[in-house]
């Protein structure tokens, strides 16, 4: 089966966060199943946000996730107007100037709702966190 995992909660309520990164390593360890792409949306946004800092006792859910995709190849997509919403640019797309100047996560790709809806239509399953 081929799954589209979504994640509209934030960083700071870890356990949603948590909860779809365990499910998508269940998936992958299975060997049967396929994530599509991970799309963070609303406040999900904020995982790409390259400057969070974490206390020592929390968790870097953000570092977890970025972990996750490159060990397992699935793309990190978050959605453009959410990451405008929350505060966060990539000065290369924002100002159309060669520069890696700005606070979006190398890791994470910047994608669009339509870009979301077609990789629904490809999933046989879609799981939102």
């Amino acid at each position: 089966m081929i799954y589209t995992v979504i994640i509209t909660s934030s960083v700071y309520s870890v356990e949603n966060s948590i909860s779809a990164l365990l499910f998508s390593r269940a998936l992958i360890m299975r060997r049967i199943h396929f994530i599509k792409n991970i799309f963070f949306y609303c406040d999900g946004a904020l995982h790409a946000n390259k400057f969070l800092f974490f206390n020592k006792k929390d968790i870097d859910i953000r570092r977890k996730w970025i972990i996750f995709s490159l060990k397992n190849k699935i793309k990190l997509h978050v959605c453009y107007s959410s990451l405008l919403k929350q505060g966060i640019i990539d000065f290369k797309k924002f100002f159309r100037k060669n520069t890696s100047v700005g606070n979006l996560d190398i890791f994470f790709r910047i994608s669009s709702l339509e870009k979301l809806s077609r990789d629904i239509q490809k999933s046989d399953r879609v799981i939102k966190f």
